[in-house]
């Protein structure tokens, strides 16, 4: 299955391959590129809604329906974290992979089910969280975000302003 491009791709000689979505404070290298590994497109693409909301925090850089996709992925672009389907035949072996072939990359599984092998697999493998795609609406970007904050190398430096802004509505998404 091809590997489906960022909407509106875009090149720079000082930039790989992202998702442009016209955000004037989205700089280069300030945002967290995801990747998305899962075998529906219709999954994908609703990831990528649900993180296409952060734009100004998180740039989903690629997608792949398989591990070995994925792998190759991770290998080829830039990349801060992968969201990896645990159903996937080879998500544990492509997240031990990625985590020691580029252990800087945060990996989280998800999942429409939780079952404590595939938890506890994908934990030993590198794994920093698991996601229940029932929860994915609400607890997606804040999973994304302690993942990244508690395991990612990327430090984010935002300026107050904007910094403040994304408090209140992170606050204002959550509160609920």
């Amino acid at each position: 299955m091809p590997i489906r491009p960022p909407i509106a791709a875009t090149s720079s000689p000082d930039r790989s391959p992202s998702t442009s979505v016209g955000h004037a404070s989205a700089e280069a290298g300030s945002r967290w590129r995801v990747l998305i590994v899962h075998p529906h497109s219709s999954i994908r693409e609703m990831m990528r809604v649900i993180l296409d909301g952060y734009a100004d925090l998180i740039e989903v850089v690629g997608e792949a329906s398989d591990g070995d996709e994925g792998i190759e992925l991770a290998k080829t672009i830039p990349v801060d974290l992968v969201l990896m389907d645990t159903h996937l035949p080879n998500s544990v072996d492509a997240t031990r992979q990625i985590r020691r072939t580029m252990p800087q990359v945060v990996v989280l599984g998800t999942s429409y089910e939780y079952t404590p092998y595939l938890y506890n697999a994908m934990i030993a493998a590198g794994a920093v969280a698991f996601i229940r795609m029932e929860d994915a609406a609400t607890l997606l970007f804040r999973s994304i975000v302690f993942a990244m904050c508690t395991y990612g190398s990327k430090q984010m430096h935002m300026p107050p302003a904007q910094a403040s802004g994304r408090r209140s509505s992170f606050a204002a998404s959550n509160a609920s």
